[in-house]
């Protein structure tokens, strides 16, 4: 009271010298803009009270309750107005405020809530998340991580805005950081082996194909009686093909992939699966006779048809059925007449 009394006199005393300087000068457009300005200061003072305890003004519209019950009815109230931001601001309130009330675990999860209404999707899991590494306790366990999961998820399927026809991978990159967490949450939870799975996609996606391969192996075995395993076998194999076509990956992927798609298409009793593994392996074993090829041709090309012959037989032999083995077999009854001669 002491502070709002000395500011109102030193007003009154300001506005009466301005007054009568301004009354001289006949200035009536300055007069009235000092009345605003004089009128709009004492308003926002008085919003703002001296608090002998912290020695602070403060703003009572946003001071925290006397008692977490009393916030956590206040920050609930905005929450079934749907005023959603301010409930977020409440309830994170309530968490800073009373870290160790037994309605803190609660409140943390509403601000997730309250963020996930909003659409502001990151936001809600960061609060769910800090509601399992504060409060592992947390009856909401379960819950949480389905509402991780689905936020992974529309993160993941989210349309990304496209530069010289590259992916911005802010959002992927994000739908990643969140199924690692799950499985780091709950590591063979209900969620596990799903957010392992999708995890893997992201980083297909992503082109980061090692990363991928070693989501879908971890599904295949520290989830073996998971329902995904079958399709996890079918994809780390396509995987590591496709690490096979991307220049910045060596021979061994397509190696390891021939070797992936050969163990299914002998194990896999899925008719659907062991086709596509059938035309994977007839597609690598061709890349793979290509590369032959590119040597045979050299040799021919130098007129060495023995050092050719050698190559074509090479190919038609280790990958018979490819579209390069049936060159190769037109190219062996050709130079075979050269060589003799």
């Amino acid at each position: 009271m002491g502070a709002a009394f000395i500011l109102s006199n030193f007003f009154k005393t300001l506005f009466k010298s301005l007054y009568q300087s301004i009354m001289k000068r006949k200035s009536v457009i300055i007069f009235t803009f000092l009345v605003s300005v004089v009128f709009s200061a004492n308003v926002s003072y008085a919003f703002w009270i001296w608090t002998p305890k912290s020695k602070t003004m403060i703003n009572p519209k946003f001071a925290v309750k006397d008692t977490p019950r009393e916030q956590y009815d206040w920050a609930m109230r905005f929450y079934e107005l749907h005023d959603f931001q301010r409930a977020a601001d409440e309830f994170v309130r309530l968490v800073n405020h009373y870290p160790d009330s037994d309605l803190a675990p609660d409140a943390q999860y509403y601000a997730g809530r309250s963020f996930e209404e909003l659409g502001k999707y990151y936001f809600a899991y960061e609060n769910y998340q800090k509601t399992v590494e504060k409060y592992p306790y947390t009856k909401r366990m379960e819950e949480i991580l389905q509402r991780e999961f689905n936020i992974a998820k529309i993160l993941q399927t989210k349309d990304e805005p496209k530069l010289m026809d590259m992916e911005l991978s802010l959002s992927m990159d994000r739908a990643v950081t969140i199924y690692k967490k799950i499985v780091e949450n709950s590591p063979f939870g209900e969620y596990a082996d799903k957010s392992l799975y999708n995890m893997a996609d992201c980083y297909r996606r992503l082109k980061r194909y090692n990363e991928a391969a070693e989501a879908y192996r971890k599904i295949i075995n520290d989830h073996p009686g998971s329902d995904l395993v079958p399709e996890a076998k079918y994809q780390l194999a396509y995987t590591m093909y496709e690490a096979s076509l991307d220049p910045e990956y060596d021979q061994a992927s397509t190696e390891e992939a021939l070797e992936e798609f050969e163990r299914i298409a002998k194990t896999s009793d899925i008719p659907g699966i062991s086709e596509e593994a059938d035309k994977a392996i007839l597609e690598l074993k061709d890349k793979k006779a290509k590369s032959i090829m590119t040597i045979a041709e050299f040799y021919e090309r130098q007129k060495k048809y023995g050092s050719a012959l050698l190559y074509y037989k090479e190919i038609a032999r280790d990958y018979p059925g490819t579209p390069s083995a049936n060159i190769a077999e037109i190219k062996i009854e050709i130079l075979s007449g050269k060589v003799k001669n």
